[in-house]
């Protein structure tokens, strides 16, 4: 077994000799033989034991294994004792997937340089055969990859029975997690009565499948590969370029399409996918659920959540000054016209107007119902709203901030100045108006 770990190691390019080691140790026969693997192997290595309090007396009987093999090693240990069961009920979470997390937690938490988990290739054909039961693409098929950041699996060319010789050869013993022994869980189900009836088949199916799943993982990588680069060339600030996605081949663009929605915190499915590829072409906005959607802009796909818009909110601007409004910093100074000045309208945050036509008041504001602004060189009348709908995420519209005074609004955050007070020859005095996230800028 230890040349299956070192030539995967090598092959996968897991571990450098200098690279720090946590081993996660739970007690069982594939932890066990992972950490003498790697402590015969004479990495700089530590282990981390899980006592999830599920068992009772042997889960306190897994930890006092796991202590007393890592003292008789001369291996560091950490313990960390968790509530699986309150943190499933809070988070709403099967207890599997708790624990889990839970784990995970922990060990990404842990000073090394890499974390090595005790999947067998026992473990990847399980989870093979349980994605391909509820239903998955190439990925799924790939099962348990290699290598996951910094997450590295030494055992991934070694079956269950080479764990078990390994063991038994050194002549050390291992504990056995009861629930294992059961057919409560679908994954125990899968090992109990689907890998024997399938190895009745087929004798060597491990053997069949290592090769099968190195196939599989290969081209998934590929893929993956492929598709970072048309996500890479498509993406355009927050969105997708629709024209690269609907002239890219489907298992890309799909690709893309589950990275956009997973960023946004949304696993989408098949259909999914393809309805928001025919969003691409018709335009338009498609429901996602769970208070998120996808639409069409520009030419460009999003994926936005509905938030609550800021209500209704206005500040005086007595003067030249510094104003804040919601996260944002405006700063308005009055001077003599600059003829020379070369930055007019050519900024949608940096704002010059005449101010000897602006009519009583000025207020810096958000937008509200009926809201209507004549750009200044447009012909025509455009409702603002409409015009925010086109151009900003929902999420932007009502943090957009507008310049308004007794006739109307006279400049739009991401639009540009009203016609009536557009810069002309005839300016003599000017109104400069520059809007920052930034509360430490100094200024126009």
């Amino acid at each position: 077994m230890i040349e299956k770990v070192i030539a995967a190691i090598n092959s996968y390019k897991m571990i450098q000799p200098e690279e720090s080691l946590l081993c996660c140790l739970s007690g069982g026969a594939d932890s066990v033989a992972l950490l003498l693997c790697l402590h015969e192997l004479r990495y700089s290595l530590k282990a981390c034991h899980i006592n999830h309090n599920l068992r009772g007396e042997e889960s306190d009987r897994d930890e006092q294994f796991c202590r007393d093999l890592c003292g008789r090693l001369g291996v560091e240990l950490e313990v960390h004792s968790i509530d699986v069961l309150t943190f499933a009920a809070e988070h709403k979470l099967g207890t599997e997937q708790a624990a889990r997390i839970m784990r995970y937690e922990i060990f990404e938490k842990t000073a090394c340089d890499k974390i090595c988990t005790a999947h067998t290739l026992s473990d990847s054909l399980e989870t093979m055969l349980f994605n391909l039961a509820r239903g998955t693409g190439l990925k799924g098929l790939a099962s348990i990859p290699a290598v996951r950041g910094r997450i590295v699996r030494p055992l991934i060319e070694c079956s269950r029975e080479d764990v078990e010789q390994f063991l038994r050869g050194r002549g050390q013993s291992w504990v056995t997690d009861s629930t294992n022994l059961t057919d409560d869980y679908n994954r125990n189900k899968i090992r109990h009565n689907v890998i024997p009836a399938l190895s009745r088949i087929n004798p060597s199916l491990e053997k069949t499948i290592r090769g099968t799943l190195c196939n599989l993982r290969e081209d998934s990588a590929f893929i993956e590969t492929e598709a970072d680069r048309l996500y890479t060339s498509a993406r355009k600030a927050k969105g997708l370029d629709c024209e690269t996605l609907l002239n890219a081949p489907d298992p890309l663009s799909g690709r893309a399409i589950k990275r956009l929605c997973g960023e946004a915190g949304h696993n989408c499915s098949r259909d999914t996918v393809n309805n928001i590829r025919r969003l691409c072409a018709d335009g338009g906005k498609l429901t996602l659920g769970y208070g998120r959607y996808a639409v069409v802009r520009n030419g460009l796909l999003y994926i936005e959540t509905q938030v609550e818009d800021e209500p209704y909110t206005e500040i005086g601007v007595n003067g030249q000054g510094v104003y804040e409004l919601f996260d944002k910093t405006v700063y308005i100074k009055i001077q003599s016209y600059p003829q020379n000045d070369a930055n007019i309208h050519k900024s949608l945050t940096y704002f010059m107007l005449d101010y000897d036509k602006i009519k009583g008041d000025i207020v810096i504001r958000n937008r509200r119902a009926g809201d209507r602004i004549k750009l200044a060189g447009r012909q025509y009348t455009s409702d603002l709203r409409k015009l925010m709908q086109s151009k900003l995420e929902r999420s932007e519209r009502s943090r957009s901030l507008i310049l308004s005074d007794s006739e109307g609004i006279i400049a739009a955050e991401n639009f540009g100045v009203a016609e009536r007070v557009k810069i002309t020859g005839q300016t003599k005095t000017v109104l400069f108006c520059k809007i920052s996230f930034d509360c430490h800028n100094d200024g126009i």
